[in-house]
């Protein structure tokens, strides 16, 4: 913990409160954590100091009187039973939503409980079906960048697979600050500019008498190596640009059905024979893919605005995060 952060000190509190109930209530305890809807966990400090540095610091800082047996948590009842669940040698009670898996995952990170952060975020990759999906992630985006959590990405990741008009996320803007939907939107306006990009290396090379005739022609779809596929017909260059305009996502630019369509009317109104099927929107979906991944965000911070955090493909340790010394109460 940061040594110019004073930790938060143990106090007896005179609110009225209730008890969690088992497993959170022997009488060994010698400790009780209060959550903000005012429920009691009767826990072990040694149990928490193992697991969480903050914790350990909190039991350890000069001026900590050791009679004293109550601390005030900012979180609610709900995520500090998940996390508890975490920590002790109980069945863990595994979060059903994201909006339950943010906030443990927050505290996790504000308690800096590493290892279970890490547990915790192998259960949600795992998840089948998915938590996160395009139809929350506006919600999810709004709720992870709340906490400063590197899923802000994911979420806003899945965002590309919608439009981004009032219609569409009106429903979840009360989750997201302005700060954090105006980061999104230059979120997604490098990603229209990394997939366009992307997009135009695959530019027909020539003039416009070699296009007509490539369209034409058979078009090898067992090869995708980077400079066949600088070679491909006008007129799928023009349709993929055209829906990452709108949404910049690799798997809607190069969606299946869309393209069969296109191709259908491309036939139709030019009279061109090519044959082709969409396997080769697999290629450039995986081009596409990785061009989007090394778009980075910003995120806020209460102590450091403007600080970025780079949250790449790599996944690494929440101990090396600059916002591991973070102690603010979300």
């Amino acid at each position: 913990m940061d040594g110019s952060e004073e930790p938060p000190k143990l106090q007896l509190s005179s609110e009225q409160s209730s008890n969690f109930g088992p497993p959170f209530d022997r009488r060994d305890a010698d400790l009780i954590i209060r959550s903000c809807d005012q429920v009691d966990f009767h826990v072990h400090k040694a149990i928490l100091g193992i697991a969480s540095v903050a914790f350990e610091d909190m039991f350890t800082a000069p001026g900590q009187e050791q009679n004293e047996s109550v601390v005030n948590l900012a979180e609610d009842s709900k995520t500090l039973h998940h996390l508890l669940t975490a920590i002790y040698p109980v069945d863990f009670s595994i979060p059903e939503t994201f909006e339950e898996y943010l906030p443990l995952l927050a505290a996790c990170q504000k308690y800096q409980i590493d290892s279970t952060a890490g547990y915790i975020r192998s259960l949600l990759k795992e998840r089948r079906p998915p938590l996160f999906t395009p139809s929350s992630s506006f919600r999810a985006y709004g709720i992870a960048s709340r906490y400063h959590l590197k899923e802000a990405l994911l979420a806003a990741r899945l965002t590309l697979e919608c439009h981004m008009e009032f219609h569409t996320c009106a429903g979840d803007l009360h989750y997201i600050s302005g700060a954090d939907l105006f980061r999104l939107w230059q979120y997604r306006t490098k990603c229209i500019t990394a997939a366009k990009d992307c997009i135009y290396h695959w530019q027909m090379i020539g003039n416009e008498d070699d296009a007509s005739a490539c369209c034409s022609a058979l078009v090898n779809v067992g090869k995708y190596d980077t400079k066949g596929l600088q070679f491909v017909p006008r007129w799928w260059h023009r349709h993929f640009l055209h829906r990452a305009a709108n949404q910049p996502s690799p798997k809607t630019i190069t969606d299946r059905k869309a393209f069969e369509h296109a191709l259908k009317m491309h036939r139709t109104l030019s009279g061109c024979e090519i044959r082709v099927d969409n396997t080769i929107c697999a290629a450039i979906e995986a081009r596409l893919k990785i061009a989007i991944d090394q778009v980075s965000i910003w995120l806020s911070c209460p102590f450091q605005r403007d600080l970025l955090i780079w949250i790449d493909r790599i996944d690494r340790s929440i101990s090396t995060s600059p916002f591991r010394q973070l102690n603010a109460s979300s």
